[in-house]
């Protein structure tokens, strides 16, 4: 070989190098290369998991797909069943009654969001309506419209709030929220809600300080403490009981006197859901779609059933792709493959201004989080416009929890408007 043509055989291999390492950002080579360096990057911190990018034009971003165990991003599913089925602005009822020996009934639907404002609220209604101009003999509280002896696979029978039990006549999320003052002394530790003598009752014996504990191990005391709650309200507002509070159901053809719509309809509530990860209000959603569906007693598999069906129908889910036990996350016997949580969080474009942010700019994604023992997800829309956030889903099932070290590696390789950065 000649000297001239050696140079140029030097120059021409230089050249090929040379575009070869200034490829541009948006080509398939430089872009293989990119999430070849992510997969190397994920393989030190996913041990029993995968992580999941959509919105590519060649396709999504997969890395260890499996079927793995979602924890709380499922709730993204059980939102968008729920709309399909009730209607975003569906919205929770309360029914109530008066028979000839002047009781007055109290039949409830599973509303989540029956806390202490809107009791007020409701004692308000029922004064304006006449309901009170009449002393009340007993009042009686009704909660046939869910079924007896409701179990979630999960939950337990602590005293943490997120283990509150489901029932169709609910305050308050089935909690009490009370302060033991030194010395024993009992009070509210919410401004708005009134000391019951059930809830001084459970606080009698507590260390001084905040307590918020729930009914899960004496059902019985949740609808009572409902009876009572209400009962202060309606005194408040003018009623004169004379009276027990009971547990009863509403005669047969008896016609209601006054029904309360939830001053919140479902897509504030799911809101709520998704900021404090609410694990009573998505079963008692669940709940609520069998119980429009199929009527009364509701039961948590005729609201699963729909959440699958919807699965199957509207994401296009197979049935090997996922397995339910409820709509919360809080079971591990919850199971969905990578592809398909992927497929859930695209289908909730409509609705990503419910998740809250989760990150620090410029990395900062709208997400929803869930967390078990040894269970560390993820599930969102990544940095960009509005038009522009591409999905993405984190699913750990590992002791280490690196979701955030995931979480920031996918945003800056795929986020549509983060500088570049290492």
């Amino acid at each position: 070989m000649s000297d001239l043509t050696r140079l140029m055989f030097l120059r021409a291999a230089a050249g090929l190098l040379l575009a070869v390492l200034t490829l541009p950002v948006g080509s398939p080579r430089a872009a293989s290369q990119e999430d070849n360096a992510l997969r190397e990057a994920l393989r030190g911190l996913i041990q029993e998991g995968g992580a999941a990018v959509g919105g590519i034009t060649r396709g999504p971003f997969l890395h260890a797909a499996g079927i793995y165990v979602p924890a709380s991003i499922i709730k993204l599913a059980t939102a968008m069943a729920a709309f399909h089925e009730l209607g975003p602005d569906y919205r929770f009822k309360t029914e109530f009654y008066r028979d000839g020996k002047s009781n007055l009934y109290v039949r409830g639907y599973g509303d989540p969001f029956l806390v202490s404002e809107e009791w007020a609220l409701i004692a308000r209604e029922l004064a304006d309506a006449g309901v009170f101009a009449e002393a009340v003999a007993d009042l009686i509280m009704d909660e046939s419209a869910f079924a007896p002896g409701l179990s979630i696979d999960g939950a337990t029978d602590s005293l943490n709030p997120y283990d509150a039990r489901q029932g169709a006549l609910v305050s308050n999320f089935n909690t009490i929220h009370v302060e033991v003052l030194p010395g024993g002394k009992v009070r509210t530790a919410e401004a708005q809600t009134p000391l019951t003598p059930l809830a001084a009752r459970m606080a009698h014996g507590l260390p001084p300080g905040k307590h918020r504990i729930n009914f899960s191990q004496n059902a019985p005391h949740g609808l009572r403490y409902s009876g009572e709650l209400a009962a202060a309200f309606f005194r408040k507002a003018g009623a004169t009981l004379q009276g027990r509070i009971k547990a009863g159901t509403v005669p047969p053809g008896l016609a209601p006197v006054w029904v309360h719509r939830s001053s919140r309809n479902l897509q504030e509530g799911v809101r709520g859901m998704m900021k404090f990860s609410n694990n009573y209000i998505a079963n008692q959603i669940v709940l609520a779609m069998g119980l429009e569906k199929h009527g009364a007693p509701a039961r948590m598999e005729a609201g699963v059933a729909l959440m699958r069906n919807f699965l199957r129908e509207r994401i296009g889910l197979n049935n090997g792709e996922y397995h339910l036990e409820e709509g919360s996350g809080i079971s591990r016997l919850n199971r969905i493959s990578l592809g398909g949580m992927l497929k859930i969080v695209e289908s909730f474009r409509p609705w990503m201004h419910l998740l809250r942010k989760y990150g620090k700019p410029p990395l900062q994604s709208l997400a929803k989080t869930g967390t078990l023992t040894g269970v560390y997800t993820l599930a969102g829309f990544l940095p960009g416009a509005v038009d522009q956030r591409r999905p993405f889903v984190i699913m750990l099932n590992q002791s280490r929890n690196t979701r955030g070290a995931v979480h920031r590696r996918l945003a800056r390789r795929f986020a549509r408007t983060v500088p570049a950065t290492r």
